[in-house]
């Protein structure tokens, strides 16, 4: 009888576990571990600093970035999180107004580029300059330049994720 019941206990947890994960209740993990696949955080918190975030987490996002857009709240910003960590390339084409870069590895301030400047009118694409950071990322956070300056941001402080 003992034997039965675990096996029933066993059973019903195979079960259970199947439904949730048909249904996409379990959560899922992307490759760097730490990042849920269906990202529900809105906010990140930098030193003391808390930043309202818009994501690009798909390529199509990640392609458009801030493109386009007229100005960015000064506890704004933009996070671009990756599959896997690579050394990703970013450019002002399309920008209006200068950013602050701050590249991310493991959750984990790795390089900084300060004040990434508005194209000039009429440039071409190919004379644009390209950002890359120095060691492979997982995510890229954009926010308005002089913010890494202004709340004393710096490689080596740490990201999280709200």
């Amino acid at each position: 009888m003992k034997k039965f019941i675990i096996q029933f206990i066993f059973l019903t947890i195979i079960i259970f576990i199947a439904l949730a994960y048909a249904t996409g209740k379990l959560p899922n993990f992307s490759s760097t571990g730490f990042i849920p696949k269906e990202n529900k955080f809105k906010q990140v918190r930098l030193n003391d600093v808390k930043i309202n975030i818009e994501l690009a987490d798909t390529s199509e996002k990640r392609k458009k970035g801030l493109s386009g857009s007229q100005s960015l709240a000064s506890d704004s910003g933009m996070l671009f999180i990756f599959e896997k960590q690579d050394k990703y390339s970013f450019w002002m084409k399309g920008m209006k107004f200068p950013l602050d870069f701050i590249w991310i590895k493991d959750i984990k301030i790795v390089d900084i580029i300060k004040n990434a400047k508005v194209p000039d009118a009429g440039i071409k694409d190919q004379d644009l300059p390209i950002y890359v950071p120095n060691v492979p990322v997982d995510m890229v956070l954009e926010v308005t330049a002089g913010f890494v300056d202004s709340h004393k941001i710096k490689v080596g402080d740490m990201i999280e994720l709200l």
